[in-house]
């Protein structure tokens, strides 16, 4: 299998298990369902779900080459490893407000913020010694009736790809966008998983 064919397959996964761990997932703050936990409990729980129903493995955490730095996802099959880094595209807070950071965290190209973004995290895994170049995956949620019409999955999917080929000067391509929907948060109701390939 590919690195473009695992990274497909991944989205179908992950989309596909969302629903299951939604309706058993309950936080001890926020209402029920899985789109209130934060970025490394939801691949955790995805992860544990998943660990014996593929047939490549995922593993989390696992240390750059050259560095002390981790990344989010790795898997790995006989023919193929790739080193993917994971981000949460929740926009809107448990309460349906617009959280006013969260769109920086996806899209700000900055590398001096305290912490990653996904495009800083692509030209990261751009750098890195891994024999593949890598993925990036997005976990979007939204409510049912998303008053920004222009906040789709594929909107968001384009819009990754044309400011990573602007601010960073390579490219990625989409890979999939698998939807899911019927969760119970009154807000995190739906969404899709995307992901993306670095076309080395």
């Amino acid at each position: 299998m590919s690195s473009s064919l695992l990274l497909e397959q991944l989205a179908d996964d992950f989309a596909t298990t969302i629903p299951a761990i939604d309706a058993q997932a309950n936080h001890n703050r926020w209402k029920p369902g899985i789109g209130p936990f934060e970025e490394d409990n939801q691949i955790e729980m995805l992860r544990e779900v998943l660990e014996e129903e593929t047939d490549y493995s995922i593993r989390t955490e696992v240390s750059y080459l050259e560095g002390g730095q981790r990344v989010d996802l790795f898997l790995e099959t006989d023919e193929v490893q790739v080193p993917i880094e994971a981000k949460l595209l929740r926009f809107r807070y448990d309460n349906g407000n617009i959280d006013p950071n969260s769109f920086a965290k996806v899209f700000s190209p900055f590398p001096e913020q305290s912490t990653s973004t996904l495009l800083t995290d692509a030209q990261k895994l751009w750098n890195s010694a891994f024999t593949e170049s890598g993925g990036l995956l997005g976990l979007y949620y939204e409510p049912v009736d998303e008053f920004y019409e222009e906040m789709t999955p594929e909107a968001i999917a384009e819009k990754f790809c044309l400011d990573v080929g602007y601010w960073y000067g390579f490219d990625v391509e989409t890979s999939n966008i698998a939807y899911f929907d019927g969760l119970r948060h009154p807000v995190h109701q739906q969404g899709a998983v995307i992901t993306w390939e670095i076309i080395s």
